[in-house]
């Protein structure tokens, strides 16, 4: 399937030396008249293309740490100055860790109500965003953006509703635990997103003025809902 092109950005920075710099810097508004000189857009697209995979680590009840292995999904971004054009790799999937549930008497006897061959399993749900009904939904995000030295958000709304974040670089912890929506779509790169971060700051300077930045989610076929795992590491991983 051909990837629609998509822009990205440059809104709001807590950079002091920029005439875009807004104290905080966490999903401003930027003013009517700032929309009249977007003349530029950035665009990403989220594809359904698995690339590849990203490993997770796990530790089970004894501190043993074991895998997961989670796919990633090819993202491409380009905008309509430069034609430029950039392939990223991005998760869709999110592991709730805070949702671990254990399940146990899995298998095994009872004899005299003596339990023999006990099992544990563990599940962890996970979750993810996608269109509701079309193949394909359009978020602009341009209003919604934080910009840190070392990491970038974007915050996807529509029609007032909160839908998730798209984030690279090294990510505070705080983001996670304190965001409403629980989807996240992670940039994967060589430098921890860093590049990712790069390619967007190099695009907005090339183009002077504050650029439209859409971000294109497109439909897949299945989904991680839960990974089921024991002692001895991953026993299922179930798809919607």
């Amino acid at each position: 399937m051909p990837l629609p092109e998509l822009g990205l950005s440059l809104s709001i920075t807590d950079n002091r030396g920029s005439a875009f710099y807004a104290g905080a810097g966490e999903r401003e508004h930027m003013g009517k008249a700032e929309m009249f000189y977007e003349d530029h857009t950035i665009m990403i697209t989220i594809s359904d293309e698995q690339s590849g995979f990203t490993t997770v680590d796990l530790v089970n009840d004894v501190g043993k740490i074991f895998q997961v292995d989670l796919p990633t999904y090819k993202m491409k971004l380009t905008d309509d100055k430069t034609h430029e054009e950039s392939l990223y790799e991005v998760t869709r999937d999110r592991l709730l860790f805070k949702e671990l549930n254990l399940q146990e008497n899995i298998g095994g006897f009872s004899v005299f109500g003596l339990n023999f061959l006990k099992k544990k399993q563990y599940v962890l749900p996970s979750v993810a965003y996608e269109p509701k009904s079309d193949k394909m939904e359009t978020f602009e995000v341009s209003k919604y953006r934080t910009l840190k030295p070392d990491y970038l958000s974007y915050h996807l709304r529509k029609n007032e509703e909160e839908t998730g974040f798209l984030v690279a670089g090294k990510l505070p912890k705080e983001l996670f635990e304190n965001s409403n929506p629980d989807c996240f779509f992670c940039v994967i790169d060589k430098s921890e997103g860093l590049s990712f971060i790069g390619d967007i700051q190099y695009r907005e300077k090339f183009i002077k003025k504050t650029p439209k930045v859409i971000v294109n989610v497109i439909k897949r076929n299945q989904q991680i809902k839960e990974v089921n795992f024991n002692r001895k590491g991953v026993s299922e991983i179930i798809y919607l």
